[in-house]
């Protein structure tokens, strides 16, 4: 098989449309979760803390400012995302419980059967 059609059987695999589609909805998904974090929950935040924006604060440290403010500022948009997220799941009806992965499933058997395998040799 040619290189190209190498190519094209790669890129047109299911899950590779899927991760394409989800890039696609995630980054329109993404303008509405930023303009409810800027919009809405930050200036209530804001508020809730005496009007402080945390995105310009800094410590000057050996004339080099270290930003700590965006990065806090960050910390709370992915903890407010990740809590809009669970709750616009939960609303949904999906899962928001972590399933076990392939990996656990097998040690978990392999444990069974080592335990079945010891009471049969005991017998």
């Amino acid at each position: 098989m040619g290189t190209y059609k190498r190519i094209k059987t790669f890129l047109m695999r299911g899950n590779i449309l899927d991760l394409a589609t989800g890039v696609v909805i995630g980054t329109a998904f993404q303008k509405i979760i930023s303009a409810l974090i800027d919009k809405v929950f930050m200036p209530f935040i804001g508020v809730l803390i005496g009007g402080i924006d945390l995105k310009h604060r800094y410590t000057e440290v050996l004339s080099v400012k270290i930003g700590w403010g965006e990065a806090l500022q960050a910390t709370l948009d992915f903890v407010i995302v990740g809590t809009i997220l669970y709750f616009f799941l939960k609303a949904l009806g999906q899962s928001t419980e972590a399933k076990p992965q392939v990996d656990d499933l097998l040690v978990e058997i392999r444990d069974e059967l080592r335990k079945l395998n010891a009471n049969a040799t005991k017998k």
